[in-house]
């Protein structure tokens, strides 16, 4: 029995022993000699073995130095001179032309040779592990076939627009393959710019809007399929800020002539696809994200321009319907379904936008403003409270600076909304936090609720007084203010509101401030007696109220 405790208590100090020498190497990163423990011999040999070796990965992984030798001349070197070369090819054939060493035949035969050595060299660089200088070789093989096929066809004329553009098609299908062949980003960045440039390097009588956007699509579909195969997130981003800026250009020197619509659906057709891999993603990518993010303000900018007022719309509202289905169907993924909730944020926002006019619709956005901040306190989101402030905070600003010019109207409306949301964002910010912050939302709002009650109070008395003499404003000025300390003191009674009764008594400050500092000079003496009368009645009945609740 004895022995079995023994045994016991030394594999009890073995297992210590190895949790010791684990901790001592994340923390010092070395391999410190440990303090001698009695262990079985060979328990001791295999303890003494495993913290070097997590020292040496943990060193490794931590602090290897940077390779500035590799990155400037393994990385860089061949990047920045395989175009020093191609520009050098250009002039040796340019060179050569003029001195009349070759005709235009040799020298598109020359072309496509080189580029096939570029190609060829390049392959056999990667198979010898010499990734980097492989791949851009392979890369400069690209661009070469493409300048070759395009001296082909538009400078010397051997070739005609249908042929150069299957030949050029044919090369960026190679440096699509060569891209996920060799799993190398750069060639598939090259091939998209390429393939981008390839409709204005083809000269035509009767250029078809279908064919070059319907291409681009294409194009931009391809690559943004081989960039999420492959994560390539340079890649992903490129492609889609290509397709816009090609479209973009286009647009520019083609004005309207039939091709918005084609426009517009190529735009949205990319916003989908952008949509669509941002769901099927099984890990959430935040270049995903944030460039879906990017294209759906992008793609209403392009609704905006090329589409009219009617079809706009009805694309806003399906848009608005899809990320509502794509939050729900995403309601597992915490990460997925806070990004679809900011989506629909913004994409409400736009509908709003382009649904009714601004000094209309602006209190759609006050309570928007608000079902965000609901919606971002309750699922503690950052990017959410942002968002929420930004559309509350302007949208509540453009309601509080149109003037009031008469009693009965909108903006005397919008400003009764404004107030009544300032007490539903209290409760929100009171039901979602922690019970010691309460009272800085109580004291704060209120205090924010009372100071626009009394601006709000004074707007509509001056608009409704307008017809009457200065004192008789003067006094229902007073009166109003006198009224809203008196309800803010009832409403402070409640348990509930306990801080409206210090902003009642803030009220009959500032009321009494009022008198002294302003009202006193333009209104008679009976009267000046009368407001003071009361107004001393007001204080001192309330002190007592305080008294005996004391």
């Amino acid at each position: 029995m004895e022995k079995e405790r023994i045994e016991e208590l030394e594999r009890k100090i073995s297992s210590l022993e190895e949790d010791v020498a684990k901790l001592k190497s994340l923390v010092y990163k070395t391999n410190s000699p440990r303090p001698a423990v009695h262990a079985p011999p060979k328990q001791r040999q295999e303890t003494a073995k495993r913290p070097a070796q997590t020292v040496a990965k943990s060193s490794q992984a931590i602090e290897e130095p940077v390779d500035w030798e590799k990155v400037l001349f393994q990385t860089w070197l061949p990047r920045i001179f395989i175009f020093v070369f191609i520009i050098g090819v250009l002039w040796g054939f340019k060179a050569a032309s003029d001195y009349g060493l070759m005709n235009e035949k040799a020298k598109v035969v020359l072309g496509f040779v080189v580029s096939i050595g570029f190609a060829v060299t390049g392959h056999f660089q990667i198979k010898k592990s010499r990734l980097l200088l492989g791949q851009v070789l392979v890369g400069g093989a690209i661009p070469i076939l493409m300048l070759t096929t395009f001296a082909m066809h538009s400078l010397y004329h051997l070739a005609g627009p249908m042929l150069a553009f299957m030949l050029n098609a044919t090369w960026i299908i190679l440096g699509i393959a060569a891209t996920v062949f060799y799993r190398s980003q750069a060639l598939g960045i090259i091939s998209a710019v390429g393939g981008v440039l390839v409709p204005f390097l083809i000269e035509s009588n009767s250029p078809n809007a279908l064919v070059f956007i319907g291409y681009e699509t294409l194009l931009y579909i391809a690559f943004l399929y081989v960039a999420v195969k492959q994560k390539y997130s340079i890649l992903y981003v490129l492609s889609a800020v290509l397709l816009n800026l090609t479209l973009l250009i286009y647009y520019s020197f083609v004005g309207n002539n039939g091709v918005k619509e084609l426009l517009g659906m190529a735009i949205l057709i990319q916003h989908l696809c952008l949509l669509s891999s941002f769901f099927l993603s099984k890990s959430v990518l935040q270049i995903y994200a944030f460039t879906l993010l990017s294209s759906l303000a992008v793609t209403y900018g392009w609704l905006l321009a090329v589409f009219n007022d009617g079809t706009t719309t009805l694309v806003l509202l399906a848009l608005v319907i899809i990320y509502a289905l794509g939050a729900y169907a995403a309601r597992s993924s915490k990460e997925k379904f806070e990004f679809f909730i900011t989506y629909l944020i913004v994409a409400v926002a736009f509908f709003i936008h382009q649904l009714v006019d601004l000094r209309e619709g602006v209190i759609l956005y006050v309570i928007q403003g608000l079902a965000v901040y609901y919606i971002a306190m309750t699922y503690k989101n950052l990017l959410h409270q942002l968002f929420s402030y930004t559309i509350y905070i302007l949208s509540a600003t453009y309601i509080l600076v149109t003037p009031i010019e008469e009693v009965l109207s909108l903006p005397t409306l919008n400003w009764l909304i404004v107030l009544a949301s300032i007490l539903v964002f209290i409760w929100i910010s009171i039901q979602k936090t922690e019970e010691d912050e309460h009272d800085t939302f109580k004291i704060g709002g209120s205090v924010i609720f009372s100071i626009l009650s009394l601006i709000f109070a004074t707007e509509v008395t001056v608009a409704g007084t307008t017809d009457l003499s200065a004192n008789i404003q003067t006094l229902i000025m007073t009166a109003v203010w006198l009224v809203l300390s008196i309800a803010a003191f009832i409403i402070g009674s409640l348990k509930t509101f306990k801080t409206s009764t210090y902003v009642g008594v803030g009220i009959l400050f500032l009321t009494l401030f009022k008198l002294v500092l302003y009202d006193l000079p333009f209104i008679p003496m009976a009267i000046r007696a009368l407001l003071f009368i009361v107004l001393g009645a007001i204080g001192l009945i309330i002190s007592r109220l305080f008294y005996k609740k004391k």
